[in-house]
């Protein structure tokens, strides 16, 4: 079974999840409960008491106790409003606190997840099972439990009062309970997997508009709108299909579920008929029955319903609970060791790793990096720059040897102290939807502002903010759209610099930036990062030459390492990699 794409739990699995959120509103559930008890009670009560109107002051001749009892009826009618009111209440509160506690439970999971669960999963997936897989699990939590409670109180006290008037009637009533049941089985069979299924491919059909929104850029610009809206189109005839197939099931089923109970009304209405004309059964009586029968209609079809609803929130939830149950965020110990004070040394011990079941991508690396040591990591597309980069701050663990930081094994030390201690730069520069300043503090809100300025002037933020509408406190939109790719690459350089750590890992900073800019920002970085030991890959031969020490990796190894203007010069890996600039050099 894959660490990171754990197949859906079973239905008891889902359950036991469940309960604990269902439990922590136990609260509300048990004044609905409790309403939905007093409801059922006066919803038995008003047709007692038209019995006892019809029998007594109708047929009786009892007429001055008809307006009271028409009175009684009335206030129990409005009492019954009253609890009916506060049950949806408290069953809605349940249901909107259950569904923001397993959002919340699966965003706190997302945020501790590795990374090879976001190689996996596509944003999309990751979105619609903490969206569009909870609704259900809201209304089913919330009202459908309530509910299905209800009416099941609703046919035992409507049995028992049946029962006490005439047993054998009541036992004709109850002819269709046998083949209501049958049905309700099966029906709630065969709609399981499908419901599993429409959420699977609700899913996809997110994952395939998140793409589309996000890749817009490149949709337009290589114009393929149409193929984007056919593959939009192919998902979202797939979510029509399984729905129409769910449908199809609930429209042979659930009509089922309103027919059967009126075959207890049939045979009461010969049954009884036939008492009621003998005299052996009163005419209230008689009502009394066909009153409560018709009552029964509502509770039997919407357990049919509330089955449903159970089937479609189980079969979220359960997509969602494999994820919370299955997937385990990096491992911590749980007496983590603590890193020495000062520079860190950075070493690497025979280091193997690869993605998923995909082929090696580093194989056997030895490195060494002393205190406050800048080292260039270069090689080929495809090489493993980024892969040997994303080791340090432990977004992955290698698949053999170990990565130390201060001769500590990073898989001994805790992760927040760890990248408290690793700052790092992507190649796709990362920047949130809020000021400028929040996004240069993210790292270190308590950052001392002329500590701020002196990083921007460093990574060349201070060269554009003033052009900025409202300077440091401009709005980023999202991804940093209103910024150009050099610009949010200079940001994240100076949030790297700002966030005070002791090893800095950038990926390529300054492949979006222009010629002059980037020698402002190789000018300037040393002094910047003095004390604090850096990794650097790079593309262009002008970035690598700020480094004390340059290697070259190719399929996964170290096969060149030194002085940069010392590997120039030897004329091998190194000096190939940049061609035209290393001649030029």
């Amino acid at each position: 079974m894959s660490t990171v794409d754990p197949p859906d739990l079973a239905l008891w699995p889902t359950l036991r999840n469940l309960f604990p959120l269902w439990w922590e509103q136990r609260r509300m559930v048990a004044l609905g409960l409790a309403c939905a008890l007093v409801f059922t009670g006066l919803s038995l009560l008003i047709p007692v008491l038209i019995q006892r109107t019809i029998d007594r002051a109708i047929d009786g001749g009892e007429k001055r106790l008809l307006l009271p009892t028409l009175a009684a009826i009335l206030v129990v009618a409005a009492l019954r409003f009253a609890f009916n009111f506060a049950r949806r209440y408290a069953t809605a509160r349940v249901g909107i606190a259950v569904e923001a506690r397993l959002r919340e439970k699966l965003y706190d999971a997302y945020l501790t997840y590795p990374r090879a669960f976001y190689d996996r999963h596509a944003t999309g997936e990751v979105i619609s099972r903490a969206t569009n897989d909870i609704y259900p699990v809201r209304y089913f939590i919330g009202w459908g439990v309530v509910q299905a409670l209800q009416s099941v109180m609703m046919l035992v006290g409507a049995a028992i009062v049946l029962t006490s008037v005439n047993a054998r009637l009541a036992l004709y009533a109850a002819l269709a309970m046998p083949p209501i049941a049958v049905l309700t089985y099966v029906f709630a069979h065969k709609v399981f997997p499908i419901s599993r299924a429409v959420q699977a491919r609700k899913g996809h059909l997110t994952e395939a508009s998140d793409e589309a929104v996000v890749g817009i850029e490149m949709v337009q610009a290589f114009g393929r709108e149409d193929d984007v809206r056919a593959r939009f189109g192919t998902r979202a005839e797939a979510v029509r299909a399984e729905t129409m197939r769910q449908a199809g099931v609930e429209s042979r089923f659930l009509p089922g579920l309103i027919f059967l109970p009126l075959l207890g009304i049939a045979a009461v209405l010969y049954f009884g008929g036939r008492e009621a004309i003998a005299g052996t059964l009163t005419i209230g009586q008689f009502t009394l029955f066909i009153t409560l029968l018709l009552q029964l209609v509502w509770p039997l079809e919407a357990l049919g319903w509330i089955i449903n609803l159970g089937q479609r929130a189980t079969a979220a939830a359960s997509r969602g609970f494999a994820w919370l149950d299955g997937i385990e965020p990096l491992a911590e110990r749980p007496d983590p060791a603590a890193l020495p004070d000062g520079p860190l040394a950075v070493r690497m011990e025979g280091v193997r790793f690869r993605y998923g079941t995909g082929s090696e991508v580093l194989s056997g690396v030895d490195l060494e990096i002393e205190p406050g040591e800048i080292v260039a990591v270069c090689g080929a597309t495809g090489a493993g720059k980024t892969s040997l980069l994303n080791l340090v701050p432990r977004f992955y663990d290698p698949s053999a040897g170990r990565v130390l930081l201060g001769g500590v094994d990073s898989r001994d030390l805790a992760l927040a102290g760890l990248r408290r201690s690793v700052a790092l730069v992507t190649q796709k520069a990362v920047l949130f939807s809020v000021p400028l300043r929040d996004n240069l503090l993210a790292a270190r809100p308590d950052a001392d502002w002329e500590e701020v300025l002196a990083a921007c002037e460093a990574a060349g933020v201070a060269a554009f903010v003033d052009g900025l509408p409202d300077g440091y406190d401009t709005l980023i939109g999202e991804r940093g759209v209103n910024l150009s790719g050099g610009q949010r690459q200079r940001v994240a350089l100076a949030r790297a610099l700002i966030a005070g750590a002791r090893v800095i890992v950038l990926d390529d900073p300054m492949s979006a930036v222009d010629t002059e800019t980037e020698r402002h920002l190789v000018a300037n970085l040393r002094s910047a990062v003095a004390g604090r030991t850096v990794l650097i890959a790079g593309q262009r031969l002008s970035t690598v030459l700020v480094a004390d020490r340059a290697l070259v990796l190719r399929d996964g190894r170290i096969v060149e390492s030194g002085l940069p203007q010392d590997l120039i010069r030897a004329g091998g890996a190194f000096a190939e990699l940049f061609g035209d600039e290393a001649l030029a050099a």
